[in-house]
């Protein structure tokens, strides 16, 4: 696991490292951010087309690079850490989406892309796939020049049930899958 995240972490440094790089010979502008708040996690299980969802409270921090493509349009790639606690019980993921972010208006930006996730306790990852394929979107306005509040929801695509948890003969003639949603909101900081 300690493996999996060191190699996203510098695969995005890496990334943002090569950007910066490309920028000092361009007009192009960057900028690196940091967002916060309140995060909720939702899974949703659907057997034989009548599904049921929980979700779970908890806490996003993470960082951001903004990258601008032109006056209206940026890319927003991100690393960020999830919380979430329920019955004294705590689970940690980990999110990487990459936006696409179109600028509305000086106050209001809209974004959508793809976002991975992967749950960080195999505790809590049985039965179900570590690794998860999400679209995000969302919106933001700006406070400020640096400070802006921002809504997102990742909708799950990919099927996180394990095949091994549904051998249960019981189970067998059931169509049973299980997408993990993500809902956030909160405030982020522009250096």
């Amino acid at each position: 696991m300690k493996k999996i995240v060191l190699s996203v972490v510098i695969t995005f440094l890496a990334f943002v490292n090569l950007n910066a790089q490309d920028d000092s010979t361009s007009n192009s502008n960057q900028q690196f951010g940091i967002r916060a708040g309140y995060s909720s996690f939702i899974a949703k299980v659907k057997v034989d087309g009548v599904s049921g969802s929980d979700n779970i409270s908890g806490f996003y921090i993470g960082v951001f690079t903004e990258i601008e493509l032109s006056d209206k349009f940026n890319l927003q790639p991100e690393l960020v850490f999830s919380n979430f606690s329920q019955d004294g019980e705590s689970s940690s993921i980990f999110l990487v989406p990459v936006l696409a972010k179109l600028k509305v208006n000086n106050e209001l930006s809209l974004y959508a892309g793809p976002q991975f996730d992967y749950l960080l306790n195999k505790e809590d990852s049985e039965g179900l796939k570590r690794f998860g394929l999400g679209l995000a979107l969302g919106a933001s306005y700006e406070i400020s020049q640096e400070v802006f509040i921002d809504i997102r929801y990742s909708l799950g695509i990919s099927d996180r049930l394990d095949g091994d948890l549904v051998d249960f003969e019981d189970f067998e003639d059931f169509n049973i899958k299980a997408k993990l949603n993500y809902l956030q909101i909160g405030l982020g900081y522009r250096f």
